[in-house]
């Protein structure tokens, strides 16, 4: 296991770091070691380097992703799902010959896809191998998602309940343009499986200059896997969360209004890449709806004060699509129940996108909640240390009424 002694060069030298780790920790913040300091052990940059937003740099949030990596190449104790394909894939056998033969495809060794490959053949689901450890998050959470409270939004025999589970999808954000995969995705991960009782996946989903419906496309189908292998997961196939921060929301929110264009585009997509008639129609018969969406402060319109990023990245500026994808104005009764929160000072993601969307499910009556919290600004995560720190105990709450 890798600690704060070790040097950056010795661990992104160990394979499979050197090309995968940006799965999880993201390209853009670890370009914030220089090059001189790749020498340094992890505690050292930790001392002398910064993140963007001027916190030291993140070094444990670094060895944790690294060290979990390390644990699904050596244990097989999570595994990488890969979504389209022309056979129904699942979770690989843990005979590291059988992982070979599932995934001889480009940019994939091992059962684990190189990092920043941002094309249909790397879209991916993560998730506890159900045949090493199926709530593999639970028991590998870092100490960042555990709640500096006791949570109790979930009776403790419903956590650890030994049958069927609702299952989530979580999605993280990035402006469609990058992926905050350990932030937004891993530790939220973490947090619903462990304190919530979820079977939980975190979607790698295309991004820019990938325009939509491929993103829309990719959580759809998602939707669709894990329902489809509702048995293998131990999971309720009508018990089906999805939760997206900021883009990721967008993502989230837009596939619940569009859900069934999308699982056309996604079957005909299918029968275009040779999937077998098996694959074709067991996805005929399974919805890509969603049976609850949580959306931390999340992009939801592009009418008017709205995230430029955000629109330019999944539309290509291509026209009729900023009415489209604005999801406060498809808003209909049979919606899913819907979790949302923001913070007031938002600067990045105006909060009055989750205001529209407060008013927009008022109005068509679907059951929601909606916070606003006031401080903490944008991509928080679990926003412990923050005015927004019980966000994630409300969403628990919230879901747990309805399953």
């Amino acid at each position: 296991m890798f600690t704060l002694e070790n040097t950056y060069e010795e661990i992104i030298n160990t394979e499979p770091l050197g090309r995968a780790l940006c799965n999880f920790f993201p390209a853009c913040w670890r370009e914030r070691i220089p090059a001189q300091h790749t020498g340094y052990t992890m505690g050292h940059i930790m001392e002398e380097d910064t993140m963007d937003w001027g916190v030291p740099f993140l070094s444990e949030a670094f060895l944790e992703c690294a060290n979990l990596l390390m644990d699904i190449a050596e244990n097989n104790r999570f595994c990488f799902i890969p979504l389209w394909s022309s056979q129904e894939p699942s979770c690989p056998s843990p005979s590291g010959m059988a992982r070979d033969a599932s995934f001889s495809r480009p940019h994939w060794k091992n059962g684990i896809p190189d990092a920043d490959v941002n094309d249909e053949g790397c879209v991916w689901l993560l998730t506890g191998n159900p045949s090493v450890d199926n709530f593999a998050f639970a028991h590998t959470a870092g100490a960042g998602s555990v709640p500096p409270y006791e949570s109790h939004a979930i009776p403790e025999e419903k956590r650890n309940q030994t049958g069927k589970r609702p299952a989530v999808i979580i999605c993280p954000g990035g402006g469609y343009e990058m992926l905050s995969t350990y932030s937004e995705g891993i530790q939220l991960a973490q947090r619903m499986e462990r304190d919530g009782g979820y079977k939980a996946f975190v979607l790698n989903y295309r991004i820019a200059p990938n325009a939509y419906p491929l993103p829309q496309m990719d959580l759809a189908l998602a939707i669709m896997h894990v329902r489809a292998h509702a048995g293998e997961y131990g999971i309720e196939p009508d018990q089906v969360l999805i939760i997206g921060s900021s883009a990721g929301g967008h993502l989230c929110a837009s596939e619940a209004c569009l859900y069934e264009e999308l699982k056309k585009h996604v079957t005909d997509r299918l029968t275009n890449i040779g999937a077998s008639s098996s694959v074709s129609s067991v996805y005929q018969n399974i919805s890509a709806r969603p049976d609850g969406i949580g959306l931390l402060y999340p992009v939801i319109s592009f009418l008017s004060d709205y995230h430029e990023g955000s629109y330019l990245n999944l539309t290509n500026n291509k026209d009729g699509l900023r009415e489209l994808l604005s999801v406060e104005q498809h808003i209909t009764p049979d919606y899913p129940p819907t979790y949302a929160f923001t913070n007031a000072d938002d600067g990045c993601v105006p909060p009055n996108n989750t205001a529209r969307l407060k008013q927009a499910l008022e109005k068509a009556g679907v059951m929601h909640l909606c916070s606003t919290y006031p401080t903490g600004d944008h991509g928080v995560g679990l926003g412990y240390d923050l005015s927004c720190n019980g966000w994630s105990e409300e969403m628990l709450k919230f879901f747990g009424q309805l399953w």
